[in-house]
């Protein structure tokens, strides 16, 4: 009875022993991204893709992100602040002045939307000149686009709120909306628009076109602030994107030529 009471009582220490382990490993890491929001309001959850790859780092680190979805202004001031890990940032020679890069995380293309009724031929960056266009504020829509803004054309501000651009749009005080979506047809991203967000009091069913060629084509990344000290998770990061890549465990680029 001794002995089967002795063996119960250090298989017990034994297991919160490992327990105590795996929970002191896992490392927490406090990750900024992008809210942003439906036509009724609601926060758009991430999408499947990157929540895989979040699941998939998670997995293979033995780490656990703290998400934090915020205005994408006030996610790049606190990860300049407090170090926290940006997920979705676009590489610029600004930013690479301040920030880190991982591997690429995703592609996406920058389209412009337009009213339908209003629209313009968009072919090359001299086309916007004297137009306005919106974009999330702190966002970049490419280096030729960024080093333009208010000369060539001005730029308006706006929030992550897909809704209340389009009704800024709608109210033609803007002449178009830099729109982050997929790398594809143009037309898949326009009924998408027309589908989702539904503004009201339009002349025709389908109020909104997005132009056929995307402004620029950009590569998304995990990005902190520069640290020798602490920079070390991305590279730990960098290293299982292409592994997990390499292995299909998460989805490739697919990037066009």
């Amino acid at each position: 009875m001794k002995l089967r009471f002795l063996a119960g009582l250090l298989l017990l220490v034994a297991s919160n022993l490992v327990f105590s382990t795996n929970s002191q490993a896992q490392e927490k890491v406090v990750l900024y991204t992008i809210s942003e929001f439906d036509a009724q309001g609601r926060e758009v959850p991430l999408s499947k893709p990157n929540l895989q790859v979040l699941n998939y780092l998670e997995s293979q680190l033995n780490i656990k992100f703290d998400l934090r979805r915020v205005p994408w202004k006030r996610a790049i001031e606190n990860a300049l602040s407090d170090g926290g890990i940006l997920m979705g940032m676009s590489i610029t020679q600004e930013r690479r002045k301040k920030f880190a890069f991982s591997e690429p995380i995703n592609g996406n293309a920058n389209w412009l939307v337009t009213l339908c009724n209003r629209s313009f031929k968009y072919d090359r960056i001299e086309d916007l000149q004297g137009k306005t266009i919106g974009i999330v504020s702190s966002t970049s829509v490419s280096e030729e686009f960024d080093q333009h803004a208010n000369k060539l054309f001005q730029i308006e501000h706006d929030t992550g709120a897909g809704i209340a651009r389009l009704k800024k749009l709608a109210l033609r005080r803007v002449d178009g909306l830099i729109w982050y979506g997929r790398i594809g047809n143009a037309k898949d991203i326009e009924e998408s628009i027309n589908t989702n967000y539904e503004v009201k009091k339009h002349e025709t069913d389908k109020p909104f076109c997005v132009l056929p060629k995307p402004v620029s084509i950009v590569t998304n990344h995990f990005a902190m602030k520069i640290d020798a000290s602490n920079n070390q998770i991305l590279q730990r990061i960098s290293a299982a994107l292409l592994k997990g890549r390499k292995e299909g465990a998460i989805a490739t680029l697919n990037l066009p030529n």
